[in-house]
């Protein structure tokens, strides 16, 4: 009798963490649940601590990976951390970026906390034009569509606010690449950004 006893709670905890589901949000949090659904745009799940409870739901585009109770492994974000999206970011406009003015002269970006700064500089490094202005990637306000021209110029144009010094005001920062494809990579990489920071 007092050995099916002490098996019991054995038995209960397998099955609890059997049964445990994973999710890692795009901005470094992770809830462990009980998966309800995986539908095409939200995950909906419940509660381990209230299986009977309400069942919630999740959008997609906030999650980066889930893990299931079998350790089967879904990857949905491209990125897991904001330092992996702002260096993909950072690559993606010093390969593919050029002056709006001076197409002979390409792009670089840098990085200071949820802000970014972009320089005009010559294929030596050397820096011809210089943003005066820290563009805040946390507050975006909106996301245009990628505008293409005939010569092969793509532009995106992202609404948020640029700081400088103690000056703070709305503005669109355009930025003008070579490529579409890389132009599309870089937007979306723009908004898993904006949504982490938003989160964090």
């Amino acid at each position: 009798m007092k050995t099916e006893l002490y098996l019991l709670p054995l038995l209960l905890m397998g099955t609890v963490g059997y049964s445990q589901d994973k999710i890692s949000m795009k901005n470094g949090t992770s809830l462990d649940v009980k998966l309800v659904e995986i539908g095409t745009s939200n995950i909906t799940y419940k509660e381990l601590d209230n299986l009977d409870g309400p069942t919630h739901s999740l959008d997609k585009s906030k999650i980066y990976k889930v893990t299931y109770s079998n350790g089967k492994i879904d990857i949905l974000g491209k990125f897991q951390s904001a330092d992996e999206v702002k260096s993909f970011i950072a690559n993606k406009i010093s390969e593919y970026g050029v002056d709006r003015d001076n197409g002979m002269l390409r792009l670089t970006a840098e990085f200071e906390g949820n802000n970014i700064k972009i320089n005009s500089v010559s294929n030596k490094g050397r820096i011809y034009h210089e943003d005066k202005y820290w563009w805040d990637l946390s507050r975006v306000v909106e996301f245009h569509n990628i505008s293409r021209r005939n010569n092969g110029a793509v532009f995106l144009n992202i609404v948020t606010y640029k700081n400088r010094k103690s000056k703070t005001e709305l503005d669109k920062l355009v930025i003008k690449m070579v490529d579409y494809e890389a132009a599309v990579a870089l937007l979306d990489a723009f908004k898993d950004l904006n949504l982490m920071l938003k989160e964090n």
